[in-house]
């Protein structure tokens, strides 16, 4: 299985210190069950990082931290060779210049999302105002990536930026360049209304595009609710949910896949977050084709939302 937004290097950047441990908890996730995706950096504020991941105001510097990243998992062999992924950047808030992003692409970058929930330089994110879109240097940010063939990343961006993304986008494709652009881990707002879904407008503009979107399985982006609880057959039975919908949308499965997440790895709110997933990320292959099957998607379906389609629309453009 492919998981479109994992943030595994944030993760082996945390635990640099503990490799030990970080070896562990790959030989779990790896073990005939992820076998690739989008592996990401992830940034928030400065008292967020601190707080929620260890990581000191200091420490931040997306190419220092690519580079070390870089290096541990050369000279530690942390992650397979079998296992078929990319970098991605959450957040573009520490970017100093526009300039970097060819010093991030040699360094492994071919996916970004340019906000996170917050408002920076280049837009507005889905907390953050309403009504500010793509700044002009934003703009030029995002000639840049589609020049770079990096993926643009429309999780976390607001109504008003991810449509001046896709305007530009088009403008962009109809002057004969191929820009990428998919959303990593939102789910349906016609299902569960939750700020990070998309809308059926929203899920149909990234398809023009031939983009995907990463169904995540994360629980308060399946069903909304006051609290969530452990049991997760219910939460389950709305992921697939999600899936369908999309499905039936646009008549066609071609531009489906899945995400996880994942953030038990946070040191704040640790009960919080370890039932914060629909499924156990050490199974989540297996549970997913099994739940797959039983909702009527045959085994060529299956292949397309777990690998191809991410392979077919992501891997083998960027």
């Amino acid at each position: 299985m492919f998981d479109l937004h994992y943030d595994l290097l944030t993760y082996i950047y945390m635990n640099k210190d503990n490799l030990k441990k970080v070896k562990k908890y790959f030989k779990k996730i790896f073990n005939n069950n992820i076998t690739g995706g989008i592996f990401n950096l992830f940034y928030m504020s400065y008292n967020e990082m601190e707080d929620e991941l260890g990581i000191k105001k200091e420490e931040i510097n997306i190419i220092k931290n690519l580079e070390e990243v870089n290096r541990l998992i050369s000279d530690n062999e942390l992650i397979p060779k079998k296992i078929k992924y990319i970098y991605g950047i959450e957040g573009l808030d520490y970017l100093e210049n526009i300039e970097d992003i060819d010093k991030i692409y040699g360094l492994g970058v071919r996916s970004v999302n340019i906000v996170w929930n917050n408002d920076n330089k280049f837009g507005g994110g889905a907390k953050g105002n309403k009504l500010r879109g793509l700044t002009t240097l934003g703009e030029e940010l995002v000639k840049k990536l589609v020049d770079a063939k990096i993926a643009i990343d429309l999780s976390h961006a607001n109504e008003k930026t991810f449509y001046d993304i896709i305007e530009l986008c088009n403008e962009l494709k109809n002057k004969g360049k191929r820009p990428i652009v998919f959303a990593s881990h939102s789910n349906i707002k016609e299902i569960c209304k939750h700020p990070r879904n998309l809308s059926d407008e929203q899920i149909i503009k990234i398809a023009e595009l031939d983009g995907i979107i990463g169904i995540v399985s994360v629980k308060p982006f399946c069903i909304k609710e006051e609290r969530f609880n452990k049991e997760n057959s219910k939460y389950q039975k709305a992921y697939i949910e999600h899936i369908k919908y999309v499905s039936n949308l646009l008549g066609r499965i071609d531009n489906i896949a899945v995400s996880t997440d994942d953030m038990t790895y946070y040191k704040t709110n640790k009960r919080y977050y370890k039932y914060f997933n629909v499924f156990k990320q050490e199974h989540i292959k297996n549970d997913l084709e099994k739940l797959l099957l039983y909702n009527g998607f045959n085994n060529k379906d299956i292949e397309k939302i777990l690998y191809k389609n991410f392979e077919n629309k992501i891997l083998q453009c960027v």
